[in-house]
């Protein structure tokens, strides 16, 4: 049986999932349940369940706080989240701590139960691998090949032995040099584990099996412990396995080489390797990537990223494809440009999409939100650049052509403010695009004009000098200064009969005594 935890500070909560469930025909076992993180923190160090449901907003401490803490003595404890809340900084940063699992309340046994189905599938797979590796211990002179791949991969993975150990299965595996490199296979899309098996017998007869230590499958990658063959003779043989795997499976590869060190530090080469990959994200997919290329492309810790999302955001509203291009060129080019982290470039890219998508006129918790986990997924900045790029000419292009049914609607509007607001010495067409219509001033005024066929300012001057006139002429005896504020001159009475000579030909005196 797999031990549940439910942490929920709702009693009704508690009680409703654990009557919905029938825990021990899905092979588990609900060992009590917490209404704070803080008690839900002392229960899991004392109980050690495999399973913990848990809320976000709770006193004292936070799932998300739980979350991290757990993580840091316990990181084999499998989260759900189980929220009311489904805003984007809950679940990234869930997903920041390798939570999998995030369901929104209210919800029921068929949204539940599978999900916990597919963890504790999971967990007896993982106690299957542990008896596996137990079985393999005992039999290690049958097995040493498998054996040679197992130590790889959990050496590589989580750095578990000591130099002692490592002595102790270099004499095993007869292996007398001290120096090594670690050379990562990553395919660009799914492959299977003949793909990988024959990727791996591929590699090791050109790299020459004399060359070739240890080699392993971990995860999604195949790993190698090399001699420290130079990187540019390196390199020629690599190509030559990429292009050997691609003639016989037409799969791809990325390639991460690792700096030359000792066996004890084969867990620091497999980071290094992994660094690499992910400099796969600016240089792109299928390139074979080394510590010197890392050096060579990384961005300052002191560059900054100013971009001001506001202006895209606009551009797409408004429909402005031009504007929007131009906007999406300048956030890619800046992002390039400064090669941040990963994770910071992915922030930085999914609020763009967040503001792109909250353009739309559909719900983007509806139609969006599933597409901005994709970004997560995303392993290169030209994939994420091609994705957002086709959600904001889609947006916009509908904003196009829903603005250009209501065109006429907009600059009756404009109109209307004027009308209403002739007196406010504010009314600008900044002031009406920012307070009152809430869209881009720039296509407002091209709005205006293409189709009043003036200015808007221009308009209000003259709107404004025709209500001067009709003041002037009327049989009260208006002040200049009150005929200045009725027409938005506030005190600028000089201004004011500059402007209106400049619109009649006369002083507003001249005019009244016409």
């Amino acid at each position: 049986m797999y031990k549940v935890l439910l942490v929920d500070d709702e009693d009704i909560i508690i009680k409703s999932i654990s009557d919905l469930i029938d825990w021990n025909k899905y092979d588990m076992s609900l060992i009590g349940a917490a209404h704070n993180g803080l008690q839900a923190y002392e229960f899991i160090v004392k109980e050690k369940p495999d399973i913990v449901l848990t809320d976000i907003k709770m006193p004292g401490m936070s799932g998300l706080d739980l979350i991290a803490k757990v993580k840091e003595i316990m990181p084999d404890v499998i989260f759900v989240i189980l929220s009311g809340y489904g805003e984007f900084e809950f679940a990234s940063k869930a997903i920041e701590y390798g939570v999998k699992h995030y369901l929104l309340k209210p919800c029921d046994e068929e949204e539940i139960i599978p999900v916990l189905t597919k963890i504790i599938h999971e967990l007896k797979q993982k106690d299957k691998k542990e008896t596996f590796l137990k079985e393999i211990k005992n039999n290690l002179q049958k097995i040493l090949p498998q054996v040679k791949e197992q130590f790889l991969r959990d050496f590589a993975l989580t750095g578990i032995y000591n130099r002692h150990d490592c002595e102790f299965f270099l004499k095993l595996f007869n292996i007398s040099d001290d120096r090594f490199k670690l050379v990562l296979f990553k395919s660009n899309k799914e492959w299977d584990f003949l793909e990988k098996f024959a990727l791996k017998n591929i590699a090791e007869e050109l790299l020459i099996t004399e060359r070739v230590y240890l080699s392993t499958i971990v995860e999604e990658n195949v790993l190698f412990l090399i001699q420290p063959v130079q990187n540019v003779e390196l390199n020629t043989i690599l190509e030559e396995i990429k292009k050997a795997f691609y003639l016989y499976y037409n799969i791809d590869v990325s390639i991460a080489i690792s700096s030359e060190n000792s066996f004890n530090n084969i867990p620091t080469m497999y980071l290094e390797t992994l660094e690499c990959l992910k400099y796969a994200f600016y240089l792109g997919e299928c390139t074979i990537i080394t510590e010197d290329d890392i050096n060579s492309i990384k961005g300052s810790e002191n560059d900054s990223f100013n971009f001001d999302y506001r202006n895209i955001g606009f551009s797409v509203k408004s429909g402005n494809m031009e504007n929007m291009k131009y906007e999406l060129d300048s956030f890619f080019a800046e992002i390039s440009k400064i090669k941040r982290d990963i994770h910071s470039v992915r922030s930085y890219c999914m609020e763009l999409f967040l503001t792109i998508a909250r353009q739309s006129s559909h719900d983007i918790t509806e139609k969006y939100i599933d597409k901005i986990v994709k970004i997560h997924k995303m392993n290169t900045l030209k994939l994420i650049q091609e994705f957002i790029t086709k959600t904001a000419y889609e947006i916009t292009q509908k904003n196009f052509d829903n603005t250009s049914k209501n065109h006429s609607i907009i600059v009756e509007s404009m109109i209307k403010c004027v009308n209403e607001n002739i007196q406010n010495p504010d009314l600008t067409l900044s002031w009406v695009a920012k307070d009152v219509i809430f869209m881009n001033e720039n296509y407002l005024g091209k709005l205006f004009l293409k189709e009043t066929k003036e200015k808007f300012s221009q308009y209000v001057i003259r709107v404004r000098m025709e209500k001067a006139k009709e003041l002037l002429e009327s049989p009260k005896e208006y002040k200049i200064y009150e005929i200045c504020q009725k027409t938005g001159f506030s005190d600028y009475t000089q201004y004011f009969s500059q402007v209106f000579k400049k619109y009649t030909g006369y002083t507003p005196t001249e005019y009244k005594k016409m």
